[in-house]
């Protein structure tokens, strides 16, 4: 063989040696795109386009995920050249999943690093890093520095940028007590997410009429969520019943969907019915029986409250542990009738325990008075202790619980309470005084939860065994867990 014939199986050697490093540097590094950087990537841009839906809990599933992936990069190769991208996919993913701790120090080194050229890609994705930055600040109580952080941001030029600084700097406005500022920063954009928040908040702190005002916006846009439904039983719970109907008219003028609106009209059925105004509660369940269509179950619910409608007016106990006992199978298998038959039981249970203190026949009313909602079976069960067990420790209580009820009947029973209990907790409500100063104001609560909890323990075995017995038998769904109304 020639020299140059020795020679080219040499070079050819060198060659391919050099393209299999170099291959192996393409390999890991394809590796650490592909494995991680991608499925982060990826993970972070469906989250982003739940942000922008206004769905944040969809979205923080897709932050969590990406985070993951960016964290199993930083890892596992710590000197990448995609380290820099895999800071701020962690970071976001962290400060938008719910770990704010982790999101903190990935965005802070994201931020700390430069880019000797930066494209607009670079200076993009630092503003992102700056909002997410803030968005922690403001959930781990640092709103003042979150909001002069997005102060410079809430004009940028790229639209889903702007709406997220906006959103966060109006949330940080709040948490100062800025509410006209919180306002401000919504004003152009369609904060629905926001606003949500602001009617809890509102509730929360008693604005009531602010809350209406959240509400009325988002009914006349149609925007239903369970939080409406939520919103007017608060409501309703505050006293704000105008208010309350005035949310669910506004969303049948903006006709936002039969199901939304039957679960409105039920909710106002179900509480006007437990407040004892039975033709308001009657127009909202015919409604909501209208509109369920085929919602078998608050059908079977609605019919129930319907048929059981005129039950407040019931004087004993017996009558309506008879009125249950005569409604339709269909309908004795609603929630409704078994929570009511539950609670006559726990009513039978204390009737019958021997108290000389009166309380266990006390809590007996205040059940028929507030779960099975028959305000004459109260009133019975008040007096029945009252005279009964005069000398009993619940005694005045037991007079002023009944005139409560039964205002016309109130004047000779508050006497009573003045000339025979002047000393008693119940005496001095009566006179404008605070309870809290009489002695008997401590004892008497501490014997009401002693047999609470006495009887309680031994009617929740019965229930449960009644509810096995119902599921043996009718396929029933898993009862609720039971707890005092």
């Amino acid at each position: 063989m020639t020299a140059t014939g020795h020679a080219a199986p040499t070079v050819w050697r060198a060659l391919l040696k050099q393209l299999s490093l170099l291959a192996l540097v393409f390999g890991a590094t394809g590796c650490v795109y592909f494995n991680g950087i991608y499925n982060a990537g990826s993970a972070a841009h469906s989250a982003d386009r739940h942000l922008e839906r206004g769905d944040e809990a969809g979205a923080a599933r897709y932050f969590q995920q990406s985070a993951a992936s960016a964290e199993s990069v930083l890892v596992r190769h710590p000197t990448s050249a995609w380290r820099s991208r895999a800071l701020l996919l962690a970071g976001r993913g962290a400060a938008y999943g719910g770990d704010c701790n982790a999101a903190e120090s990935r965005l802070s080194e994201f931020l700390g690093t430069s880019s000797p050229r930066p494209t607009r890609d670079d200076s993009l994705r630092s503003v992102e890093a700056r909002i997410a930055l803030a968005a922690c600040e403001t959930r781990l109580g640092r709103p003042v520095v979150a909001r002069a952080r997005l102060d410079s941001l809430v004009g940028h030029r790229t639209v889903r940028v702007a709406r997220l600084a906006r959103l966060w700097a109006s949330r940080a406005a709040y948490a100062v007590g800025d509410r006209r500022g919180a306002a401000a920063y919504l004003a152009g954009i369609d904060a629905a997410p926001f606003q949500w928040e602001l009617v809890g908040l509102s509730m929360a702190s008693g604005e009531f009429a602010r809350a209406e005002s959240l509400l009325a916006q988002r009914a006349s846009r149609g925007d239903f969520r369970e939080d409406a439904t939520r919103a007017v039983r608060d409501l309703w719970g505050a006293g704000e019943w105008d208010a309350a109907e005035r949310i669910v008219a506004g969303y049948d003028l903006a006709r936002a969907g039969d199901a939304n609106r039957a679960s409105l009209h039920y909710a106002l059925g179900d509480l006007s019915l437990r407040a004892g105004r039975d033709s308001m509660a009657r127009r909202h369940l015919d409604l909501a029986r209208g509109l369920a269509g085929r919602d078998t179950v608050l059908q079977s619910e609605v019919r129930a409250r319907l048929a059981l409608i005129g039950m407040s007016a019931l004087s004993r106990v017996d009558d309506v542990d008879s009125v249950l006992a005569s409604q339709p199978v269909l309908l004795q298998r609603s929630e409704y009738v078994r929570r009511l038959g539950e609670h006559v039981l726990l009513i039978r249970m204390f009737e019958s325990a021997a108290d000389s203190t009166g309380a266990a026949l006390y809590l007996a009313g205040e059940v028929a008075r507030d779960s099975v909602r028959s305000p004459r079976a109260a009133t019975a069960l008040f007096l029945r202790v009252a005279r009964e067990l005069p000398t009993a420790p619940l005694a005045p209580d037991a007079w002023r619980a009944a005139a409560l009820l039964q205002p016309d009947s109130a004047s000779p029973w508050t006497l009573t309470i003045q000339r025979d209990y002047p000393q008693s907790a119940a005496a001095a409500a009566l006179n404008g005084q605070d309870p809290a100063t009489r002695a008997d104001f401590a004892t008497t609560a501490a014997l009401l939860r002693a047999r609470w909890l006495e009887i309680t323990a031994r009617w929740t075995d019965s229930v449960r065994g009644l509810r096995t017995i119902r599921r043996s038998g009718e396929g029933a769904a898993p009862a609720p867990v039971v707890k005092r109304q």
